[in-house]
């Protein structure tokens, strides 16, 4: 044992933990007590040497955990779109009537009723367990992949060339160039917009003669023939798309766009530019004078007086299904029994 003034002693730089027994261990911190400077404070000096000798160990520390990559095989590459995305991009790609919707269900492996489910719901998450997410999703990243092999590979062209180039592309422009319109074309775009906004207007005032208390009327038109007569009437240039929605009743563009986009008898019912568009356009065959096609009387024999339902098949449909599978069934009885006798 040796006396050691605790004058020569900074409390503060001792990282060392003193022991009942007059030993020091290896703290990480500094001290906490006191000594009084009045009287000599006695350490064990083969504790010091030893603590010395063995230092705290440092602390332990641990890389980094690296970031997951995006894709992996949990989350591959054609998941970089999620639900909202893949249902805008069915309805932009069978808008371009590349492919009929039977024909992508095939493709995709999904039957319809999954599929209807899907597009039915919103929200980028809402339907990420569909088949349908996961079908549609592969085929159009297979689709990018196959657009980016096809690409032609850009050759390196001579100053000779590209000068030969722009001198063409000059020349096609300044013949293309357009021509201040003359008086005639003004008036006659003028009278065009002038019967145009008539034709509206006349429209507008028939009433038609089944209409509820609630301004509706039966529809008896499938969507399919709804968007065509939207296409052949926005075609004919006589108004614009603005002024046909204003007409419909402020019907919103978003959604004339997702109902035009839809391909299926039934696809789109339950939108509102499709039954507003229907009585459009029967205020418009009233104003005509045409007569009712035959899958309109049709329609109207199946449908009753209700029309078309909403959503699925309405039960007046069913029962005159049934009723003409019985008639057909009693009159090739009649027949069979006509032929024996």
């Amino acid at each position: 044992m040796m006396d050691i003034p605790t004058t020569a002693i900074s409390p503060t730089l001792l990282y060392f933990c003193l022991r009942n027994d007059g030993s020091l261990a290896p703290s990480y911190a500094p001290p906490t007590f006191s000594i009084s400077a009045s009287k000599p404070f006695s350490f064990n000096a083969a504790s010091i040497a030893n603590a010395l000798a063995n230092r705290p160990p440092e602390p332990l520390h641990f890389p980094q955990e690296s970031i997951e990559n995006e894709f992996n095989a949990v989350k591959p590459e054609w998941r970089q779109w999620n639900c909202r995305d893949v249902r805008l991009k069915i309805r932009s790609f069978l808008g371009t009537m590349r492919m009929t919707q039977a024909a992508f269900l095939k493709v995709i492996d999904v039957d319809a009723r999954l599929y209807r489910r899907f597009m039915a719901l919103k929200g980028a998450d809402e339907g990420d367990d569909n088949p349908t997410y996961n079908g549609a999703a592969i085929f159009f990243y297979r689709q990018e992949q196959n657009e980016e092999k096809v690409k032609p590979k850009e050759t390196k062209r001579t100053a000779a060339e590209r000068e030969e180039s722009a001198t063409l592309i000059r020349n096609v422009a300044k013949a293309k160039k357009r021509k201040a319109p003359t008086r005639e074309e003004k008036e006659k775009k003028t009278k065009k917009t002038r019967d145009g906004k008539e034709l509206l207007r006349r429209i507008e005032e028939v009433e038609l003669p089944n209409m509820n208390e609630n301004g509706c009327v039966p529809v008896y038109d499938d969507c399919d023939e709804i968007r065509r007569k939207i296409d052949i009437f926005l075609g004919e240039g006589l108004v614009t798309k603005a002024a046909f929605l204003r007409a419909l009743g402020n019907v919103n563009s978003n959604s004339m766009r997702r109902f035009m986009c839809l391909r299926g008898g039934r696809d789109g019912a339950a939108n509102e530019a499709y039954r507003k568009a229907f009585a459009f356009f029967e205020k418009k065959r009233i104003l005509d004078g045409e007569e009712k096609t035959a899958k309109r009387l049709r329609n109207e024999y199946m449908q009753g007086p209700e029309g078309f339902p909403r959503f699925g098949v309405s039960t007046y449909c069913i029962d005159r299904y049934i009723e003409d599978r019985q008639k057909e069934k009693n009159s090739e009885v009649s027949a069979t029994t006509i032929s024996t006798s």
